[in-house]
This record gives structure tokens, sequence and C-alpha cells, in this order.
């Protein structure tokens, strides 16, 4: 123990000033007297009595000791008031201690924290910042400080100040980016429902999974800045492709880009990974909404014949719902009517796809695959006929092919793919279709139109090459198909005069004039058959009288649809074979007074061709022409004297 000063003096105080004062007291007097007086002052108390220790030694304590104690006394009367949940004398108590140690980190923490109870957020971040800058970075400190950067920005976000909030939020992103959900579902409910968020604003354990990058987004979003949101959401997507929030997210913001394909597509996406994923299945309402509005829409516009307006809504409904096969199929329909042939066989397939796939009940999906199959198969014959009537005979014809893959039922197919055939001049092809559509319609009159006239240019075809047996049975089933042809008659007629049948030739000839006595051809060549005899005399010959019998009995046996009589045939439709009132549930490329005008073209061309062939003309012409350049006119040229030939000696001779 030390020696106090008192102790250390008294000896030689005592040596100087004992012969100068003899009447002096002790040092021991002193003190016990000095101890009397203080008791007197302060009593009891014994706090001041002894400020050197009861050993009589003293207690050395310095000044930052002292100020540290201090600190640490308010440190724990701040802890006191957090735990009393007294906020602003916390404050106040944690500022004291920060004003005596300012380098003390847990004293900026533990205000920061009574400040984020308080919700000045500026605050917080300050004193956190300033924790963070004193002494190392502590994982604790970074993620308190994104979290306040979060509520920062929350309440920002809240009082519109998008601004403010973006650039929180970013703060908070940069310190923990890492973390990217920040209340995943509060904020897809707030954009998607138009709901608000429960307990925006909270205690600091509810925002235990807060990070950054979504805020971000929704504060982009708030801004009007939806491609920025995308770019976010892309690179979020390709760290995380199993959550369905962020695909829900993405939806919203698709469909306020009015990019509702896109949509759809996120809202399948965020269901296929939760089912019951309430946003997703909210969006996905509102947009089948939308859907069956526009389809209603679309489908007055077509009553109404406005096709193109029609198309426009019925498109809207498909980007808005493109599973639904009914809406393709009305879509197809639409572009059937506008000849956009391959966009409807487009629409038409992915129908029948997703006919089955709509989770239908069996007989729902079968129809719609059916009624899809339908409107394709309609879509390819009215395709093969818009080709027909461009010239586009190969195209038709392979069209036709399709549709008769799907349905080998319907008579207007192989009609229409005969014509098509008939234009290659592939004829027996064209025969063989329009034999298979006989055998599925025998009544149909324009059917044995087209198999008479295509047998009939079948069998002048074989006359010009002097098959006359093979013309004449190509004109007898010509005649067969249909017995109301005048020029049948004839043609067999002019056949059978070449092999010597002159009585069948005659009957031939008789009955063309019965079918159409007006006909120009007809009259003149009937003669020829009749040598001096009138027109008249051959009508009412026997053989005439034979000729209406079997004519008649051959229309009684086919049932012919129009009551025929002698010289009383009215319409021109009627004696080229077509028949008034004949309904074709399809469209064809030719009316059956098309197929006969086509025959008279064809057999018109042809004769004008070899006609042109056979006409000798002199190649020489007495048309007037425009007279030509002149032409330079050549020098005469200059005189040349007469050749001498050498003559030769007789020396030559001699060498011999």
């Amino acid at each position: 123990m030390e020696k106090t000063m008192a102790e250390t003096c008294s000896p030689v105080l005592e040596e100087m000033t004992g012969d100068m004062f003899p009447t002096a007291v002790s040092e021991e007097k002193l003190q016990e007297a000095r101890r009397k007086s203080l008791k007197k002052i302060f009593g009891s108390s014994e706090v001041f009595l002894d400020v050197h220790g009861k050993s009589g030694q003293r207690t050395r304590q310095t000044y930052e000791d002292i100020v540290q104690g201090k600190a640490t006394e308010h440190y724990q009367g701040g802890l006191q008031y957090l735990a009393q949940k007294e906020w602003e004398k916390a404050v106040i108590a944690f500022s004291k201690a920060i004003y005596l140690w300012p380098e003390k980190v847990e004293l900026y923490v533990k205000r920061a924290e009574a400040f984020l109870q308080l919700c000045d957020f500026r605050r917080a971040a300050l004193n956190l910042k300033k924790a963070c800058s004193i002494g190392p970075p502590v994982r604790e400190h970074i993620e308190l400080l994104a979290r306040t950067y979060y509520l920062q920005g929350q309440s920002s976000f809240d009082q519109n100040c998008h601004l403010d909030a973006f650039e929180s939020f970013t703060r908070a992103a940069e310190l923990q980016p890492q973390n990217s959900h920040y209340h995943m579902r509060s904020y897809i409910r707030t954009f998607c429902a138009g709901q608000e968020e429960e307990g925006r604003g909270g205690s600091a354990a509810s925002m235990e999974s807060v990070g950054g990058t979504l805020m971000t987004i929704s504060c982009l979003a708030a801004l009007g800045r939806y491609a920025e949101c995308l770019q976010l959401l892309n690179k979020l997507l390709e760290e995380e492709q199993r959550n369905p929030d962020i695909y829900v997210l993405r939806a919203w913001l698709y469909d306020q880009l009015n990019k509702d394909t896109f949509c759809y597509q996120d809202i399948h996406s965020a269901l296929s990974l939760d089912p019951q994923h309430q946003e997703a299945l909210g969006l996905r309402d509102k947009m089948m909404a939308k859907a069956e509005e526009a389809k209603d829409k679309a489908v007055n516009l077509a009553v109404q014949g406005q096709l193109q307006d029609a198309l426009k809504k019925i498109s809207f409904a498909i980007e808005n719902n493109p599973l639904s096969a009914e809406y393709h199929i009305f879509r197809g329909t639409v572009y059937r009517k506008l000849s956009d042939f391959s966009s409807a066989v487009d629409d038409f397939v992915r129908a029948m796809q997703l006919s089955n796939a709509e989770g239908r009940s069996g007989s729902e999906g079968m129809n719609l695959h059916t009624e899809a199959e339908n409107q394709l198969l309609l879509t390819y014959n009215d395709f093969a006929v818009h080709c027909y009537m461009k010239g586009f005979y190969q195209e038709g014809a392979l069209l036709l092919n399709k549709a008769l893959k799907g349905d080998r039922t319907k008579k207007e197919l192989y009609m229409n793919r005969g014509d098509c055939f008939f234009q290659l001049g592939e004829l027996a092809f064209a025969l063989a279709d329009y034999q298979q559509a006989f055998d599925l319609d025998e009544e149909d009159w324009g059917i044995r139109t087209r198999i008479a006239k295509l047998l009939d240019e079948i069998g002048l075809q074989a006359q010009s090459q002097k098959q006359f047996r093979q013309a004449e049975r190509h004109f007898s089933e010509a005649i067969m198909k249909h017995p109301l042809l005048p020029q049948l008659y004839l043609h067999r007629a002019k056949v059978r005069r070449s092999v010597q049948n002159t009585t069948g030739a005659q009957e031939d000839a008789v009955i063309s004039v019965l079918l159409n006595p007006k006909s120009e051809e007809t009259a003149p060549t009937i003669m020829s058959f009749f040598p001096g005899k009138t027109l008249q005399e051959i009508l009412s010959s026997k053989l005439a009288r034979s000729a209406r019998g079997v004519l008649g009995r051959n229309l009684e046996t086919l049932s012919y649809p129009v009551t025929w009589k002698v010289g009383t045939q009215s319409t021109r439709e009627e004696m080229d074979g077509a028949i008034p009132g004949t309904r074709r549930d399809l469209a064809v490329c030719m009316t059956d007074q098309q197929v006969a005008e086509m025959v008279v073209r064809r057999r018109k061309l042809k004769s004008d061709i070899q006609a042109a062939l056979n006409r000798q003309g002199y190649l020489r012409s007495s048309a007037p022409r425009i007279a030509g350049p002149p032409q330079p006119q050549e020098e005469a040229p200059a005189a040349q004297a007469p050749y001498h030939w050498k003559t030769f000696g007789l020396g030559l001779m001699s060498t011999r």
C-alpha cells in the first residue's frame, strides 16, 4: 500500500515547525478534527467522509473511466426503455450515450432500432450506415440496413413518391442482391387483384424474408416503366424458374402492355406450377370474361356481314383465351368466308388439336373435333375451287386429295377433282372421279351430264384416230348416262355410218332432230342420212316413231325429273343437260351449264387449231409494208485488163 502524502510529509513538517511553533498540534489531532467537522456537515452519510478510503488509501479513477461509466449507464437505461416500448425516451438515452461514447457501434444500432419503431426510416438508415462505417461490416447490421431501406421505400411507395421509393428499393437490392422475395404474395395481390397489402409497414419480425428486386419492379410498374420491369423479371426468372408468383407478376405486366398472348402463357405456366394459385386464377378468369365478350361481339358483326370487324374481335378473344377450340373454329369460318384459306386451315387444325385437350367430356370434345374437321374439309374444297378459278388446276387437285383423305362421302369433292383433271387433260382420272361421284348419288343429273360430256370427248378423240368401234362404245355409254343430249346421238350416227350401220345411224340422226329441231348443226346433217327426203317426211316416217318410243322408254327408266315432249324443250339448260333446282352441299368448280360451255369451247379450240394447221397459204404477203432505210449503193468495180496466159517455148519440152 502506498503511503499517503500526509504520512510522508508529517515527520519533515514536525522537524521544521517544531521550533517555530511550539504550541502546534499533531497531525493526528488535525485529521480527527477534520473528520468531526465533516461529520457535522454531512451527518451519517459516509460517501464524502473518507475520500481516501477506509484504509486511508486513495482510489485512482481517470476521466475516460468516468465518461464510459456514464455512457454505460445511459445505454442500460435505453435498453430498459426499449423493453418498456418507450421509444422516444430510448432515443434520448441512446443519444446521450452516443454523445459520451461516439465510437461505440452498438449504440447506433440500438438507436436505429428505436427509430424503426417510430417509423423514422431515414434516421434509422443514417444510424445504421454510421454503425457500418465505424467498424468492420457485420452481416446482421447489413441485413438490418437493407430492411430499413425496404421499409423506407414501402413508405414512400404508399405515399405515391415512386422515385424516392425506387431509390430506396434499389439500395436494398444492392445490399442484399441474393434475397429477391419481398413479400411476394402481398405485392402480386396489390397489383393483380387491386387489394391492399395486409400488415404493410409492420414490425421488423414480419419482414424476415424481405428483399429488394420485386419492390423495385413494383415501383417501376407504378411509374409506368414496364419495359424495365420486364427486363428485371426476365433476369429473375432465369435464376428462379419454379416460382409461380414471378410468372403471375410478369403476366400482370403483359396485361398492362396489352400483350394478351404472353399474359396467358405466363398464367398457364403459373397454374402448371401451382393449380390453386389465387392471383393466377383471378387473372385467368378476367381474361376469359374478356374473351367471351369479344366473341359475342364478333358473332353479331358476322351476322351483319361485317366480316373484317368480326375477325378483329374474334382474334382479340383468342389472344385472351388461345386454348378455346370454339374460338378457333369461328375464326377459321370467318377466314374461309374472306377467302383467306391458309389462315382458316391453320385455325381448324389447331381447333382439332385442342378439342380433346380442354378437359371436356368425351361427347363434347368429339363434337368439337367433328365440327372442326368438317369445316376443314369445306375450306380445302373452297380453296380448291378458288385455285380452279385462277387456273391453278394442279394445286386444286392436291387440295382435293387432302379433303378426300378426311371424307370420302362427299360427291362434290370427286366432282371438283374430276373438273381439275379434265382441265389438265387427264381424262381417264376425271372419268374415274365422276364415276365415283355418280356411285354416291345416281339421282344427280349434274354428275350424269359431266360423265356424258366426258365420254363424248373421249369418243371424238377415238373417232379422230379412226377407232370407230371404240368411239361408238363411248358414245353409247354417254347416251346411257344422259339420253337428252342431241349431240351424242349425232356423233354416234356419224360413227355408225362409218362402220356401215346405216339403220342405227339413221335412228340416231332422227333422235338428235327430235331433241333439238332448231339446231343449225343437226338439220343439215340429217339430210345426208336421208337423201332426197325433206325434214317433214323424215319426222313423220316409221323410223321416227320408233325413235320416239326408244327415247321415251329411256327417260322413264332413268326417272328424268323434267317432263319431256317432242319439240317443246323450252330452256337451253335442259337442252344442255342441266337440271334446274340441283342443290350442292359444297361449292363446285363448274355448274352444269359451265360444263357444257367448257366442252364446246374446247372442241371449237381444237377445231380452230386443226384448221390453222391444215390451211396452206402463200409465204409471200401482199400487205403494205413500211419502207426500210435506204441501202448504200455499191460502187462499180474498176475495169481490169484482160489476163494474158504465159506462153512457153520449145525449151520446156526439151527438158524431158
